[in-house]
C-alpha cells in the first residue's frame, strides 16, 4: 500500500504539451479511477507514475519520496495491461512466477505467493495450462495474479477489461473491486468508460486534453458536475442540454440547463415538446430519443413499458431541484 502525488507534472512529445501541470493526491489504499475521452492523456499519466515515461517536468512522489529518477523496475508499481502480455509458451503458473524468478527469490516462497494469489483469483485448477487454453476473463486474472505476487506499493491498470465482451466486463469489474477489499492496495485505473468509472471507483479523476477537469467520489461528480464537459461525461445515457431560454424560471445567468435522462419526466404542461423519433423498449424502462427546441437532441428514461412510439410528441419537463445550470463558459453555477 502507498501514498502518490503528482505536483505540476507535465509531458510533451515533440513540442507538443500531452499534459497540462497535472496535481493530484492519492491515499493510502484508494481505488482511483482515470477517466476521459480518448487522447485525453489518461494511459500517458500513468505511464509516467509508473516510469514507463518520463514526467517533462514536476514531481512524482510514492509514499512521499521522490520518484522521477528511479526506473520503473524500483518503484513499486505494478502494472496490468489492455492485452494481458502473458509468455505463450509459458504455464500459468510460471507466468505468474517469471518477475520472481527474475528477482531471485527462494523458490519456496515464490511456490507460496502464486499459490495464494491463484487461490484467490480462483486459478487454482488452471495453473499448469497454457495461455491459449484460457478464456480472456481467465487471462486477465492471470495477468492480475502476475501482479499480486510482486507485493507492489501501487497496481496500474491500463484498460484491462476493453478486450473482453460487454458481460465478462461486468463480472471482471465486481472481481477487481471484491480484490481491492481483500488486499487493502492503492489501486489506479485506468478506462474511457464512464460506467466502469462509476462503479468502481472510491475517486474519480475526469481528464480532457491533458488537464484535470474535475476529481472526486462518482456521486460527487454525478450530483454536482463542475461543468459542462464532466456533465455530460458521467452519466449514461449522458446528459440532455437545452437552451436555458426554454425553461421557465431557469437561474440568472444561465445559458444551458442541463437535464439527466432520468430525471426528466413526461408532464401535459411541460416546457419542452420532445419529437420522438425512437423509442427502446428494455422491458424494466422505455428509453425516449427524439429531439426538443431547435433540433436538439433529448432522451427521457420512463419507468417500465410505453405505448409511445416513433413519431409521437410528448411534452416533457423536469423536478426543479434535478436542473443543472450553466454559463457562457459552460462552468456550472
Amino acid at each position: 500500500m502507498a501514498t502518490l502525488e503528482l505536483a505540476n507534472v507535465v509531458k510533451t512529445f515533440d513540442k507538443a504539451t500531452i499534459i497540462h501541470g497535472v496535481d493530484l493526491a492519492v491515499s493510502d489504499g484508494e481505488f482511483v479511477v482515470f477517466v476521459g475521452p480518448s487522447g485525453c492523456g489518461k494511459s500517458t499519466l500513468l505511464r509516467i507514475i509508473s516510469g514507463l515515461e518520463p514526467a517533462s517536468s514536476g514531481d512524482i512522489r510514492i509514499d512521499g519520496q521522490r520518484v522521477n529518477d528511479v526506473s520503473a523496475a524500483h518503484r513499486g508499481c505494478s502494472m496490468v495491461f489492455q492485452s494481458y502480455a502473458l509468455y505463450p509458451h509459458m504455464s500459468v503458473y510460471d507466468n505468474m512466477a517469471f518477475g520472481l524468478e527474475n528477482l531471485g527469490v527462494a523458490k519456496a516462497l515464490i511456490e507460496s505467493k502464486v499459490s495464494a494469489a491463484a487461490a484467490m483469483l480462483q486459478l487454482t485448477p488452471l495453473l499448469q495450462r497454457k495461455p491459449t487454453q484460457l478464456s480472456g476473463g481467465q487471462r486477465q486474472r492471470v495477468a492480475i495474479g502476475r501482479s499480486i505476487v510482486r507485493e507492489p506499493k501501487l497496481f496500474l491498470f491500463d484498460e484491462p477489461l476493453s478486450n473482453l465482451d460487454a458481460e465478462l466486463r461486468v463480472s471482471m469489474r465486481a472481481e477487481i473491486r471484491d480484490l481491492h477489499a481483500r488486499l487493502g492496495a492503492t489501486m489506479i485505473y485506468v478506462t474511457h468508460d464512464q460506467v466502469e468509472a462509476m462503479t468502481m471507483a472510491d475517486k474519480i479523476v475526469v481528464l480532457r486534453a491533458g488537464r484535470i477537469e474535475q476529481v472526486g467520489s462518482p456521486l460527487e461528480l454525478y450530483n454536482r458536475p463542475c461543468n459542462q464537459f464532466v456533465a455530460g461525461f458521467i452519466g449514461s445515457p449522458r446528459m440532455n442540454f437545452v437552451p436555458a431560454a426554454e425553461m421557465p424560471g431557469a437561474k440568472a445567468g444561465a445559458q444551458t440547463v442541463g437535464i439527466r435522462p432520468e430525471h426528466a419526466r413526461l408532464a401535459d404542461d411541460g416546457p419542452l415538446q420532445l419529437a420522438v423519433s425512437q423509442v427502446e423498449q428494455l422491458g424494466s424502462t422505455s428509453i425516449l430519443h427524439g429531439k426538443v427546441v431547435e433540433g436538439v437532441p433529448f432522451e427521457l428514461i420512463l419507468s417500465g413499458q410505453t405505448n409511445i412510439k416513433r413519431g409521437d410528441t410528448v411534452r416533457v419537463s423536469a423536478p426543479a431541484e434535478q436542473l443543472h445550470y450553466f454559463d457562457q463558459n459552460g462552468l456550472r453555477l
